[in-house]
């Protein structure tokens, strides 16, 4: 069994012409995000987001991508960060 993924995850609200939107975005992980109207519903799908990149990576033989430190992330202010755990 692979031992799973843990990867920090930055959450921010965006005002767009339709409203706000809540995007989720993993930094370092390129094209890996997750955006919803809701930052209830970014957090329940990101899990699954993380796993589908780390699958992809397992299945082509990539190393997965070490993650960027989570104090660094907070200080730089960029959002809300937590950490999100693949799901399986």
């Amino acid at each position: 069994m692979t031992e799973k993924y843990v990867y920090p995850l930055v959450l921010y609200r965006e005002r767009r012409d339709g409203g706000d939107v809540w995007i989720g975005n993993f930094p370092g992980l390129n094209g890996c995000w997750a955006e919803a109207p809701s930052r209830g519903k970014v957090l329940h799908s990101a899990p699954s987001v993380l796993h589908e990149y780390a699958s992809a990576c397992r299945e082509l033989e990539w190393p997965l991508p070490e993650a960027p430190s989570v104090d660094e992330l907070k200080e730089a202010n960029v959002g809300e960060v937590f950490l999100i755990e693949e799901s399986q």
